[in-house]
């Protein structure tokens, strides 16, 4: 490969002379195949392939911010000239440059650069641009896009690594974009839209799971089983359309063989192995993978056959004879794979052209019919060699599948619920079908609508491809697994990544409430707790759920339970006194917490018990150590109480009310000044008073 040159301006040509040898220089270089460069719209799909490319094309679309067609393949409204074709050139050098591989953010930016000389009355060309052209455009993408700094960014890039060295403006400018860089919303903040999106409603996996097991429904069936290996192991979308049909392997563990999936992670991920956690999820995954390798087995010897013969119609064995020849409407149906005739022309849309002939052969027509028209066997060769993808017969670019030896290559209408199957035209899954059957398409049809899954507010129920794997991560975190485990599981080339997906606070017990938000069950809690969350709700006018989810954002373990201090605000005002703080808490049923308070309560029972024993025999400071610790063993005492009291269920969070004497810096400080300079009366310092006071405070 020749090296790259990159068009830069000469100093002694003027901006417009500069253009016009950029132009011609981008029109020489363009790195596209198959595009016009008249045309408004550039099919770019082969240059940059993704992951289980299938048949997703890319488009750019030199369409101005004007254009009401929004997501339409269709451009109504076009970049006014001489922009246009600057835009064309800028575009084909950035990619042919850095081979973007979201370029819609260019496009997004010379939009409205575009519209900003518009909207300041200047010429619609580059060589007019100004700060305050830039400045303008940087207004709308802000105004556009709820987040518009990478496109803000990218109106920088058009001008240092374009416009500039180009010499395509005949004066200086230094410019920035202001649009600010806003931090993304971390998963333990509290109240965030982020927080919750990312995690599936739990309901809604229990309704899949009912779907699978009882519904004979194909397109229900195809859904179910993406989900299904979805949780098996924390997977993307992507990496799960392109596996392979031979992606199930064994190998040799401690108590026998251990069944696997081959996978390739789409980010930069070594590929792995990943083994069933259960031998449920094993029986799972090989039940799916059996019944997607069935349903598919029909379009992927379809598929080998167009990899191998691309200009040629594939006809099943039993029908070869029909090759070139004029068919009947039944045999149209039956090269398609069709159980079922069509019933009229129209019914068959543009696969079948008519011809003059007939025929009244009776082993070609169907039964109380004496003919049958012909039709063009040419015109539907046409037709189904129309539907493979420039890119075919590649599935993935990324690993080199084959459409043929794809697990998710599927009979034509598969997620068509009211149509019929064309078992011998072949075609792929995108990740926006099985978001759609999973709650996003905009008709309303999905998986949870077909068969009656609602949720609280009577809507159908709505999740994401990508959600299963926020929850596998998440349950993962819940059982303290390494970050390096985590990320080779989920296949990830960096630990810190892990935190993303991480949607878990300290204790796996409060997920389903502080992390699920309103998707899962209520957290029951007993205590004054309870109380304080009221008050607070009261006070700042929120929701009883808002104000308790603030009063658990920071929760942490301790040794003794869980703590709810916010270290972030001040530091711990009872430093290993856990038992006699107000912020301690713990769980009902929890083995760990029942042990501890057991373990406690017996060592102080103990300790009491002597220290009893050393005042009976006149010990000196014996008095002291019974009065401070005396509470504590009612603490725990009352603590173990509740763990066994049958009325609260298990799962509660018990929260036991703060001491009379609350030890803090402020009491610290008094005690100080008590120890060294005794307490101040009106007559004077009297030291008698000074161990009656202190241990009033409870420091001794």
């Amino acid at each position: 490969m020749g090296e790259l040159v990159h068009f830069i301006g000469r100093a002694d040509l003027d901006a417009q002379q500069n253009l016009k040898a950029f132009i011609a220089h981008t029109r020489e270089t363009m790195p596209f195949t198959n595009i016009n460069w008249e045309d408004d719209s550039w099919n770019i799909t082969s240059f940059t392939p993704g992951r289980n490319q299938g048949k997703v094309k890319k488009i750019a679309h030199f369409r101005s911010m004007r254009d009401p067609s929004g997501n339409k393949s269709t451009v109504e409204i076009p970049l006014l000239d001489p922009f246009k074709t600057f835009a064309k050139s800028a575009f084909s050098e950035m990619m042919r440059r850095f081979r973007l591989s979201e370029h819609r953010r260019m496009l997004y930016a010379l939009q409205a650069m575009e519209q900003a000389l518009i909207d300041l009355n200047q010429k619609p060309c580059v060589t007019a641009i100004t700060a305050d052209t830039l400045d303008q455009a940087a207004i709308l993408v802000d105004k556009r896009f709820a987040d518009g700094w990478h496109t803000g960014r990218m109106l920088e890039r058009l001008l240092t690594q374009i416009i500039i060295p180009c010499k395509l403006i005949s004066h200086a400018i230094e410019w920035k974009s202001p649009i600010p860089y806003k931090q993304p919303a971390r998963n333990d903040r509290i109240n965030t839209e982020r927080k919750t999106e990312k995690m599936p409603q739990l309901q809604s996996i229990l309704d899949l799971a009912y779907i699978h097991h009882t519904s004979e429904h194909l397109p229900d069936r195809i859904v179910t089983s993406f989900v299904s290996l979805s949780m098996f192991a924390p997977s993307r979308a992507s990496e799960i359309l392109s596996l392979p049909v031979h992606c199930v392997t064994e190998a040799e563990g401690d108590d026998g063989p251990i069944m696997g999936i081959r996978w390739k992670p789409a980010k930069g991920g070594s590929p792995i192995t990943k083994f069933a956690t259960s031998d449920a999820s094993e029986e799972m995954a090989l039940e799916v993978i059996g019944f997607l390798k069935e349903v598919g087995a029909s379009a992927r010897k379809a598929a080998e056959w167009y990899a191998q013969n691309p200009t040629k119609l594939y006809l099943p064995e039993e029908l070869e004879h029909l090759r070139d020849q004029p068919i009947t409407m039944w045999e149209a149906a039956l090269i398609l794979g069709r159980k079922k005739p069509f019933l009229t022309k129209t019914d068959a849309g543009l696969a079948l052209k008519s011809l003059p002939d007939i025929t009244t052969d009776r082993a070609r027509i169907d039964e109380g019919v004496k003919w049958a028209r012909l039709y063009s066997f040419e015109a539907l060769q046409a037709h189904v060699l129309g539907k493979l993808p420039d890119m075919f017969p590649i599935q993935d670019s990324h690993t080199g599948l084959m459409w043929h030896e794809a697990l998710f290559l599927l009979p034509e209408n598969a997620l068509r619920p009211n149509s019929e199957l064309h078992r011998h035209v072949p075609t792929t899954l995108s990740i926006n079908q099985i978001n759609n059957q999973l709650g996003a398409n905009p008709a309303g049809l999905t998986i949870f609508s077909r068969n009656q899954k609602f949720d609280s507010s009577g809507l159908p129920v709505r999740i994401t491809t990508h959600q299963f794997r926020h929850l596998l991560n998440t349950l993962a975190q819940s059982k303290h697994l390494s970050e390096a485990l985590i990320a080779f599981w989920s296949g990830r080339k960096k630990l810190g990544q892990n935190e993303w997906y991480d949607h878990l606070p300290q204790e796996a017990f409060i997920e389903a409430y502080t992390t699920l938000g309103e998707a899962s069950v209520q957290l029951p809690v007993h205590g004054p707790l309870v109380e304080k969350a009221t008050a607070v709700a009261a006070a700042n006018s929120i929701s009883y759920d808002a104000a308790m989810k603030l009063e658990l954002g920071a929760i942490h373990i301790t040794r003794f339970g869980l703590c709810r201090h916010d270290y972030s605000l001040t530091p711990c005002p009872k430093d290993k006194d856990c038992p006699n703080c107000g912020e301690h808490a713990f769980v009902k049923g929890d083995e760990r917490h029942h042990k501890e308070a057991f373990y406690q309560y017996y060592i102080l029972e103990k300790a009491l018990e002597n220290a009893y024993t050393a005042q009976s025999n006149g010990d000196s400071g014996a008095s002291r150590w019974i009065k401070q610790n005396a509470p504590k063993l009612e603490r725990w005492r009352k603590a173990l109480e509740l763990m066994a009291d049958s009325s609260i269920p298990n799962g509660t969070l018990i929260s036991l009310p703060p001491p009379d004497h609350s030890q803090s810096k402020t009491g610290l400080s008094e005690a100080v000044k008590l120890v060294n300079f005794g307490p101040v009366t009106e007559v004077g310092i009297e030291d008698e008073s000074d161990e009656q006071t202190l241990l009033d405070l409870e420091f001794f």
